[in-house]
């Protein structure tokens, strides 16, 4: 992913509103790129900021509220990849129950 392409991702991030492999490029771009690091933290500060303008509990620390953000895409991330895992490890126990079966039924009537 291009930093071009990371920075028309950042206001969709901060919403939750990108896809899982979208969400993982972009966090996995952020990761090595100080300047999209940097401008996400900017853009972050202003949409929370502005958002919670009116809230009595406002989080002063928005650094923290931003890797706070970030820990729960990742952790989304993977609740998903394990819910795909999960998926296809109970496909492939299916599959294989019904080749059991249908072994077992060739056995009963040709033996």
């Amino acid at each position: 992913m291009t930093c071009k392409e990371a920075r028309k991702l950042i206001i969709p991030f901060i919403h939750d509103e990108l896809s899982m492999e979208d969400t993982r490029d972009f966090l996995q771009h952020v990761r090595g790129c100080k300047a999209c690091m940097d401008e996400l933290e900017i853009y972050y500060i202003v949409e929370v900021g502005l958002d919670g303008s009116g809230n009595d509990d406002i989080n002063y620390n928005m650094t923290a509220a931003l890797h706070s953000h970030i820990r729960e895409a990742y952790q989304r991330i993977f609740i998903i990849f394990l819910g795909q895992v999960f998926k296809y490890v109970v496909n492939t126990l299916m599959i294989f129950g019904v080749f059991i079966i249908a072994m077992m039924q060739l056995r009963n009537w040709f033996f």
